[in-house]
């Protein structure tokens, strides 16, 4: 058995205060299989006329619980590199003005965070990747998030 945890979080700053036009491809995304399941691709966050418009914050934090599948624990070959997959995935992006004062910040970060819960199988591709089905349900929703409730599909890479 197998407990994985983990956290994202990104904030754009301008480099130069003068210049302050970020380019929706400079924007922080959220939603699909890889972030917050049972979420559409950039479904989490603002959108206009069904379009993502990200944000210039996020944070994206995930808890998983890998465990052999039940029917055939530790037979060997093939079989043994499939998992069973529980999780719970959280997570907000906007364009969020930071005060500076910290508590003040995390309360807005946090406020209409997206949270997501389900169970998969996970098959295993060396040390650096998956393959996973997961029957997802979206817990916490807001007005205009794209869910997409029901058996989502992913491939992840890891390279750290």
């Amino acid at each position: 058995i197998s407990l994985q945890g983990c956290f994202q979080f990104g904030l754009m700053k301008p480099v130069d205060p003068a210049e302050k036009t970020f380019t929706i491809s400079d924007r922080f995304f959220l939603g699909g299989p890889l972030s917050i399941r049972g979420f559409d691709l950039r479904g989490v966050g603002p959108q206009d006329h069904g379009n993502a418009l990200g944000g210039t914050n996020f944070w994206a934090s995930g808890l998983h619980l890998y465990a052999p599948l039940p029917f055939r624990p530790g037979q060997g070959g093939f079989g043994d590199l499939f998992r069973t997959h529980l999780f719970t995935t959280a997570g907000n992006v906007g364009s969020f003005w930071l005060s500076g004062d910290v508590q003040r910040d995390i309360d807005m970060m946090t406020q209409d965070f997206r949270l997501s819960t389900g169970l998969g199988v996970a098959l295993k591709l060396g040390g650096i990747g998956r393959v996973e089905i997961n029957y997802c349900i979206p817990v916490k929703v807001c007005r205009g998030d794209k869910v997409n409730p029901g058996l989502q599909f992913g491939i992840g890479l890891n390279f750290l």
